[in-house]
């Protein structure tokens, strides 16, 4: 099982369960009912002329299936049969050392594997993808299940070893060959006391090998799908974790200098969290509980393996991620909310400031019209309205109140800022804001100057 990228914008109505591709007995009743958050099938085909990296042994043919989670990420599945002369713990460990490292190397009928499923996706139609989209490639996380031949299955259950340890075949598969297999010790294989029977069942794995001996294909199958989850759960984390730190790049050289441009951050911003958080939930913490299948042996396989990658720690530590972006949005929109409040606040303060100097410029005048518009005998109309002489004393009643509206302002205002320039040096709580209140004092001075 292997994880692609980038993401299969594939048609809801084009996709069916995967228990249409995997024999899931009665299993299938569970993933049905689950099937909006389990992958689900886009293609299924059995192919002959399939070719392994050239370290791999020959096989006889292996059926390809194609498969979606939720958020799109695509997830393959490859069921490789074996030759009958490879059944061998040697022979597998080659093969699964060849198919993890090398795994780009696979080929379907002379044309590497990624390629080969791009050209299905095309041919169905699903999607009609852009000629300018990238291709599929492999991710960096695989999981790969072993089910043993008659032969080597016989001899993985009389294989007796004491207390903790496993046997050097259990070593040499699940390890992939990479280490000595004769030391007498797990390795940090573990063997869940639920699936293991002395004689009749064995399940063994690490974090990227599991081993199943003696189960019927539906619960192999069942423990497979387990196996997907668990490795569309790491591989989600992984690109967690890379679009988080992408987003504080984002904020990081973002040059805000208009609120336009802060806007637009945020937004930008708010659209990668809710991606993340989608993607936290629906790629990773659906696949980190066991109730997707709730049977028992399912459910200890799944656990078994969950806690051998470290799901938990990593669905902790990428949530505490997430909030930190999260944080670094919620500061971007304080800052927005603080310059969107400073402008409304200059712009009712300019705003004020044009009516009352508009109402202070015309209502003399107004009162002066007024005045020398009457049939009174103080207007002399033989006189210009300009004569001050004449005119001085209206002219003052008109203008006087509103010069001396201008004065009490002021001091009002330097009264104000005296005030709160001296502090009660008795006052505790006001004691402490004096360095504050000093520059107040200071800022007050140079006004008033």
């Amino acid at each position: 099982m292997y994880n692609l990228t980038p993401q299969v914008q594939v048609p809801d109505d084009m996709l069916r369960p995967l228990s249409e591709a995997l024999g899931l007995g009665r299993f299938t009743a569970h993933v049905e009912a689950a099937e909006l958050l389990l992958p689900r099938l886009v293609l299924h085909e059995r192919v002959r002329d399939i070719a392994l990296p050239s370290s791999a042994v020959r096989v006889d043919g292996a059926a390809v299936t194609l498969a979606v989670t939720p958020r799109r990420d695509p997830l393959l599945f490859l069921d490789v049969d074996l030759a009958d002369d490879a059944d061998g713990a040697e022979a597998i460990a080659e093969t699964l050392y060849a198919t993890w490292q090398n795994r780009s190397a696979t080929r379907v009928e002379g044309v590497p594997l990624t390629e080969w499923l791009d050209g299905r996706l095309r041919t169905y139609g699903f999607p009609d993808r852009p000629a300018d989209q990238p291709p599929l490639e492999f991710g960096r996380n695989v999981h790969q299940s072993v089910f043993p031949g008659a032969a080597l299955a016989r001899g993985l259950l009389a294989e007796h070893v004491p207390g903790d340890a496993v046997g050097q075949d259990v070593v040499t598969i699940v390890l992939r060959g990479t280490l000595d297999s004769d030391t007498g010790a797990t390795l940090g294989i573990r063997r869940p006391a639920t699936l293991n029977n002395a004689g009749q069942t064995m399940v063994a794995h690490g974090r990227g090998v599991s081993l199943i001996v003696g189960y019927a294909p539906p619960v192999e199958n069942a423990f497979g799908l387990a196996a997907a989850g668990i490795l569309t759960a790491v591989a989600a984390v992984h690109r967690i974790r890379r679009q988080a730190f992408e987003a504080l790049e984002l904020d990081r050289a973002a040059a805000v200098e208009t609120t336009d441009d802060a806007r637009a951050l945020v937004a930008q911003l708010s659209r990668r969290l809710n991606d993340l958080q989608l993607d936290l939930s629906f790629s990773v913490e659906v696949y980190a509980d066991t109730i997707l299948i709730p049977e028992l042996l399912v459910e200890s396989f799944h656990s078994s393996l969950r806690d051998v990658s470290s799901l938990a720690d990593a669905l902790a530590n990428t949530s505490r991620i997430v909030e930190r972006v999260n944080a670094v949005l919620a500061t971007r929109r304080v800052d927005l909310e603080t310059a969107a409040q400073q402008y409304a606040e200059d712009r009712d303060r300019v705003l004020a400031a044009v009516i009352a100097v508009g109402s202070l410029i015309a209502l003399p005048p107004a009162l002066l019209l007024a005045y020398f518009g009457v049939n009174s005998s103080d207007v002399d109309p033989s006189r210009s309205i300009l004569d001050l002489h004449h005119y001085g004393v209206a002219y003052a009643i008109a203008w006087l109140p509103f010069l001396l509206l201008i004065a009490v302002g002021l001091i009002a205002r330097r009264r104000i800022s005296l005030r709160l320039s001296d502090p009660d040096d008795g006052a505790p709580e006001r004691r402490t804001l004096r360095p504050r209140l000093g520059r107040s004092r200071r800022r007050g001075r140079d006004e008033i100057r």
